[in-house]
């Protein structure tokens, strides 16, 4: 595991890294939200960490899935209008990162992939078919906040439209349609009882 030692410019804390290509590390003792550019750090005020909620995952706790030992070293959560998702940053131990989906109660790993071309948020309605995948949610996420270690810089209240998509054999695309462009994220559904919290 990639182990590297920073420190606050805020407090001057020392803050590890875990994972070689961060961009935000959330000081753990100060609260600051550092931003991470090549060999330099910069401070990017407070971050607003999520409020605590009863999960199967969390923060440098590892777990097991499928042989493999994943420890989660990010957390953002975003809010959807009728309730909130949890995104989980993990890495194995090699050191390589993915996204754990977390959605009252639905497991999902995901991995950015590339987006596809032409295509618009108003055109994906629920059970609009695209190729072989079929829209399953859409809605509107709002940035409630963040903790950890993070590959990407995100912002308490950072919005964007999304559409999930789902196709045979339990896998699924996400879609995020931002003011930079769309990003988009494959993966597949995990059941979570195969999910081995280590103590």
């Amino acid at each position: 595991m990639y182990k590297n030692n920073i420190n606050c410019p805020q407090c001057g804390s020392a803050l590890p890294l875990s994972f070689r290509h961060s961009k935000l590390r959330v000081c753990d003792y100060c609260g600051s939200s550092i931003f991470l550019e090549d060999d330099a750090v910069r401070l990017a005020g407070k971050q607003s960490v999520p409020s605590q909620e009863p999960s199967l995952i969390q923060l440098q706790q590892p777990f097991v899935y499928k042989h493999q030992s994943y420890l989660p070293i990010g957390h953002i959560r975003y809010s959807y209008g009728k309730g909130f998702w949890d995104e989980w940053w993990v890495i194995n131990n090699a050191g390589q990162g993915i996204w754990l989906t977390v959605d009252e109660g639905d497991f999902a790993f995901q991995k950015p992939t590339k987006a596809p071309k032409n295509i618009h948020f108003d055109q994906l309605s629920i059970d609009t078919k695209v190729g072989d995948w079929l829209v399953t949610e859409r809605g509107h996420a709002v940035c409630q906040g963040y903790e950890g270690e993070l590959p990407e810089l995100v912002k308490e209240g950072d919005e964007f439209d999304y559409v999930d998509l789902s196709k045979r054999g339990g896998k699924l695309l996400s879609l995020e349609f931002t003011e930079q462009g769309i990003k988009a994220y494959k993966g597949f559904w995990l059941d979570p009882f195969d999910i081995q919290v280590q103590t």
